[in-house]
């Protein structure tokens, strides 16, 4: 099935909805350390944590493999899925009505 082309309104509105620290907790586990969050990282092998998350800025990092971005591109990189992909997923999971363009 062919992932519809998702309307710019609904990407902003989940991207206003969800929080980064939820998503990112299904896959990592986060340790409150001052103003963010560490964990060990998902793309690479570690023993000592190098994975940091921050609330504010809604972005991760991992100081060890360079790996960063927001929370769609986590689950992009994790889940091998397209941003179409993503966005239905969470558009579902913060309960956001998708709208779709016409296709050209």
């Amino acid at each position: 099935m062919e992932t519809p082309r998702i309307h710019p309104d609904t990407i902003e509105e989940v991207k206003q909805r969800l929080d980064i620290i939820d998503v990112i907790s299904e896959y990592v586990v986060l340790r409150k350390r001052g103003r963010n969050y560490i964990g060990l990282c998902p793309f690479h092998q570690e023993k000592t944590p190098s994975f940091s998350v921050s609330p504010e800025k809604q972005l991760y990092y991992c100081f060890g493999c360079g790996q960063g971005g927001n929370a769609f591109k986590f689950l992009m990189e994790l889940g091998k899925q397209s941003f179409g992909e993503v966005v239905l997923e969470l558009a579902r999971r913060y309960q956001v009505s998708v709208k779709t363009l016409e296709p050209k």
